[in-house]
């Protein structure tokens, strides 16, 4: 069944032949009265079954297949088993069929079957009745008598390899699939290996060992040979029963290398072939035609291969092809056994609202409607064909394989409409009729290796595809040899030149992808140039994120040809200062935000690397389109799409499309300036920690000097840490205080070796901060510059006048206490988390970002009183537990009644003063009439 064509007249006819054939049978059995059927005619019962759907019956391990049963914990025979597909079991004439179905699941749960060969089916027979069970998560049952076998066929289509699994089975073989092919990695060349997966992967061949790097192009072609076991490549479990019959544990590499040259040579120059390996059709494509070194292996490879024979690779999700060879050599990712791929679900977040939800739409539409004509449909899939596909930063493959299979599943449906309405001129070849191919789908990717394998994997999901056409119109389109290829440049995306690479079509460019995550703390300098390079001479970076330069290549490459794009990238590039300079740019060149999911986790890092809290965004030039938001109760729930949203600004919210740079001062004049606290850089010498505290403080000298220093933590945790504010320091006292001495020492040698020269020249005041913040002589508010995204409020304290702030706190003198009540609001910590910068989860306080930018309108004086009222209520909340921290006041679980009553109090009176009519009633209610009252108060 090598060409996947599935012909159903044949099959029933074979099994109405087969039918006949057992009944006449069964009742010379009954005349003779010969019971004992069991052992004599299972084999060929089943074989009978297996011949109608063109499979043959001398199947490796096809019967009689030893097995351990769980209730005895002896060894039995099953009577037919079907690695991966099915498990039958014979009893005698007139038996129930129940013990029988019993004692499959007796087979299966022993022990000595492993996971990865499990069938979906389990087939059982008294050769008068057949019951079939199908298990899973999609799991059936029916049973009927064998002279009803023909009115059964689709229940049996499986045998010919058109069933059907769910997503979670296919997530499951996907993992056994990795563990599989990691086996395979380890039995060549030990678990030792260990290869860094990302940042760091060798970016050329010749960069990686050479053991490795063989061992990495022979599992491509090895797993090409796996899965064309299965698929229909070729004849069914033809590479098995190669392995099985053709080859020991000494030949298996020499072996190996033939079959590569033998597919890498077209039929008509092969000359005086073994009969196995003549049967092996002309590959071509690149992925045997490179000379490899023959490899020497043993018993355990061929152990290793023989298990991965028995699996079904048709099951496993198109995701995972790529990813199974991108993380086998990393010794980490092997034994996780593939539970970090990217998911689908992800995959299709962003390139479902970007294309494919349209496409799909716009197919249903058209099969739906009564007056559809063939030339409609033809012109939806002329469309789809000439439109090009680009993923920038490919690695192996993993969105370029599920944005080919979800559409080929739509062109699928459309051919199948135009043949159901009697189109079928081109019939006789259907490759006329099916128009998209991979070679409208473009990757860059820098690292070898992933660049190696996502042609392959490209390969793999067309043939997916061409099996389920194969499987909907019982024809699909001839691939072999290989002359259609997806394009893979192995390049860095940010030097290829991207226009000329990427040819102008007729149709849309759309690029999508995840490009590397790497903020501006880490970046080096060569990323630098190379950002700089994106973006243009011009371009002040600041603090934009390494994965915005993607972006800037986008605009340019669709400057003058029409597309639509989407990236995954992290959610740091709506936070802050980034969204004026990575938006401007964008906006300017009339592109809109098409869709947008807010904060998530996404999932595809790899094992020991942080999880990365990500957005996804989507521009489009369309003037029509109808945005969609996409929103998250917590970073781990399921998207819920935002109804009713009209525009998606910068922020990722529905309001004006404004955004919002640096402030050197309050936009509203009822908000007095924040200053930051002071910055040691003294390398922990004018700091007091609480073990220190005792001995500093019995030191004369030393003692007078002693503050209470406060940071984020302290004020926040109610923690006490102490330093040294030596700004009226006796300049003898040193020569009085051997520890006073030993710590100025110790800053001026700290300051001394630092790079930044402005340090450097602050060694020669070791007695004072490097960096003089707020100090004030009366009590004043301290609000902390992180917070934790789960609180409901920000927890703003109120200090004494002989604090020192650290630079983790913000600070000012509040004498009517507006301050304190504003930055307390719930306005004011929306305000915070929507425009305002993030450490890892956290929500940041800037002053030139987030408060002076704070879009608080005049106030008359009845509201400013009302205001600070307010925010008298919630310190006198607070005073009913004066021994409680701010941490404890305001967690997420547990805040006092008395406390939420008075912030709802303040939160009615701020609400109204930046304009709403009442108490909003959530996050997404004060974003809209913050975003209103900020292009009041700018416009």
């Amino acid at each position: 069944m090598s060409s996947g064509f599935i012909d159903r007249g044949e099959i029933r006819k074979k099994l109405n032949g087969m039918s006949v054939a057992w009944v006449h049978r069964i009742s010379q059995w009954k005349q003779s009265k010969q019971a004992h059927t069991e052992k004599s005619f299972a084999q060929q019962f089943w074989s009978d079954l297996l011949r109608c759907f063109e499979v043959i019956p001398e199947r490796i391990d096809l019967f009689e297949r030893d097995a351990v049963r769980a209730s005895t914990g002896g060894t039995g025979y099953i009577d037919f088993f079907w690695s991966g597909v099915a498990l039958g079991e014979a009893k005698s004439l007139g038996k129930d069929l129940d013990p029988a179905f019993d004692q499959a699941l007796d087979y299966l749960s022993g022990g000595s079957i492993p996971q990865h060969e499990w069938p979906k089916f389990i087939l059982v027979t008294n050769f008068e009745r057949l019951r079939i069970d199908r298990l899973g998560d999609e799991s059936w049952t029916t049973e009927f008598d064998i002279n009803d076998l023909p009115d059964h066929l689709d229940q049996l289509l499986f045998l010919a390899g058109a069933e059907t699994i769910s997503k979670a089975e296919e997530e499951e073989a996907s993992m056994q699939a990795a563990h599989l092919m990691a086996s395979l990695f380890t039995a060549m060349l030990g678990d030792e290996v260990d290869i860094d997966i990302n940042e760091d992967a060798p970016e050329n061949e010749s960069d990686e060992d050479q053991a490795t790097q063989e061992a990495s192009v022979f599992l491509t072609r090895i797993l090409f040979l796996l899965y064309g076991d299965d698929a229909g490549l070729w004849e069914s479990d033809l590479f098995h029963r190669w392995v099985e019959f053709d080859t020991t544990p000494e030949n298996l590499g020499p072996q190996l290398s033939a079959l590569f040259t033998v597919l890498n040579t077209p039929e008509n120059r092969r000359r005086k072939l073994p009969e196995t390996l003549a049967r092996f059709p002309y590959v071509n494509g690149g992925i045997f035609s490179e000379a490899t070194t023959p490899v020497f292996l043993d018993e355990k490879m061929r152990s290793a291969l023989l298990n991965a024979c028995r699996f079904r690779w048709t099951h496993i999700s198109p995701a995972i092809f790529g990813a199974l060879f991108q993380l086998v050599k990393s010794k980490e990712a092997r034994r996780s056994e593939g539970e970090h791929y990217t998911s689908e679900q992800n995959i299709l977040k962003t390139i479902g609202p970007l294309f494919l939800d349209d496409y799909r739409e716009r197919a249903d539409r058209l099969i739906a409607n009564k007056t559809t004509s063939p030339r409609d449909i033809q012109a939806l899939q002329d469309e789809l064909a000439s439109n090009i596909y680009i993923d920038p930063a490919c690695g192996a493959g993993n969105f370029l394989n599920v944005a080919y299979a979800k559409l080929r599943e739509i062109e699928t449906d459309l051919i199948v409409a135009r043949w159901n309405m009697g189109d079928r001129t081109a019939s006789l070849d259907v490759g006329m009729d099916q128009r998209l191919t991979i070679d409208r789908f473009y990757g860059i990717e820098i690292n070898w290796w992933p660049a190696k394998i996502a042609e392959t994997a490209m390969f793999l999901v067309d043939h997916q595809s061409n099996r389920l056409l194969a499987q909907a119109i019982g024809q699909a389109p001839t691939r072999l040899p290989i002359e259609i290829t997806a394009h893979i440049f192995h390049h860095d995306a940010l030097t290829l030149d991207w226009e000329a690479s990427f040819p102008i079509t007729t149709g849309k460019t759309f690029v999508f992808g995840n490009p590397p995550f790497l903020g501006d703390h880490t970046r080096t300098k060569e990323q630098l140039a190379l950002m700089q390079a994106a973006w243009g001479p011009d371009k002040q970076l600041s603090r934009l994120d390494f994965v915005t330069s993607w972006h800037a290549l986008t605009l340019r490459l669709l400057d003058r040809r029409p597309g639509e794009w989407a990236f995954v990238t992290t959610n740091s590039i709506v936070q802050g200062d980034q969204p004026a300079r990575l938006f401007s740019p964008i906006f300017e060149q009339r592109w809109r935000i098409k869709f947008a999911h807010r904060t998530f986790k996404w999932d595809s890092e790899a094992p020991g690397k942080a999880a990365v809290h990500c957005v996804i965004i989507g521009f489009t030039r369309n003037k029509t389109f109808k945005p969609k938001l996409y929103d998250y109760e917590t970073v781990t729930s399921e998207a819920t799409l935002v109804k009713g949203t009209k525009f998606i600004n910068a922020y990722l919210v529905d309001g004006p499309n404004l955004l919002i740079g640096t402030r050197e001062s309050p936009l509203s004049p009822d908000m007095v300036e924040v200053v930051k606290g002071s910055m040691p850089t003294d390398g922990g010498n004018l700091v007091i920690s609480p073990e220190e505290y005792s001995a500093v403080k019995s030191d004369p000298v030393l003692a007078p000097y002693v503050r209470p220093y406060i940071g984020s933590r302290e004020l926040i945790k109610g923690q006490d840490r102490w330093c040294l504010w030596l700004e009226n320091m006796n300049p003898s006292d040193p020569s009085k205080s051997p520890e006073l001495k030993r710590r100025l020492q110790g800053v001026e040698s700290e300051r001394a070796k630092s790079r930044a020269s402005s340090t450097r020249e602050w060694a020669r005041f070791p007695h004072l901060f490097r960096q003089r913040g707020l100090v004030s002589d009366v009590p004043f508010v301290g609000i902390p510059e992180v917070s934790s995204e789960t609180r409901r409020y920000l927890p703003v304290g109120l200090l004494a006048p002989e604090v020192i702030i650290s630079n983790k706190v913000y600070g000012a003198v509040d004498p009517d206490g507006l301050l304190f009540a504003i930055a307390s609001s719930s306005m004011f910590i929306t305000w915070m988390k929507t425009v305002g910068g993030r450490l890892e989860d956290r929500i940041s306080f800037s002053s030139t970002i987030t408060w002076n930018n704070f879009p608080l309108p005049s106030l008359n004086p009845g509201q400013k009183d009302s205001i600070v009222k307010a925010g008298q209520g919630i310190l006198a909340a607070r005073a009913a537990h004066p021994d409680w921290s701010l941490e404890q006041h305001y967690s997420p679980l547990a805040m006092a009644p008395a406390l939420v009553k008075a912030h709802d109090v303040l939160d009615s009176v701020v609400d109204k003063a930046v304009g709403a009519p009442r108490r909003c009633r959530d996050e997404r209610e004060r974003q809209h009439y913050l975003f209103e009252s900020y292009a009041s108060l700018t416009r």
